[in-house]
């Protein structure tokens, strides 16, 4: 039980430090290529992972990331998006996909 919702810590946590970057790329004035194509796979991947494990599991996941990936900014942005592929990496090591 402590390991799965240790997965779902890390799913969220990597959803909230990539959302923010993810979504710059709806808007005119887009950041930087390489952050943003990394964000962008963060963000889908932690998506994909998330409701993969189930439908409620998979909208809390997401719920919570979105929430916090709002609600908190990384001052500088490249700590933000390393932090989060870290986790997402801790992710995929501690539980296998769709677990």
């Amino acid at each position: 039980m402590t390991l799965q919702l240790a997965s779902a810590l890390l799913l969220v946590m990597a959803l909230a430090l990539s959302w923010p970057r993810f979504v710059s790329i709806f808007s005119v004035n887009a950041g930087s290529a390489p952050l943003t194509t990394i964000a962008s796979t963060v963000s889908l991947a932690a998506l994909g992972i998330a409701f993969a494990s189930g439908p409620w599991s998979g909208a809390g996941i997401a719920s919570a990331g979105v929430l916090l990936g709002t609600a908190v900014r990384i001052p500088i942005p490249s700590a933000g998006i390393i932090l989060s592929a870290i986790s997402l990496a801790a992710h995929l090591r501690i539980s296998p996909i769709g677990t």
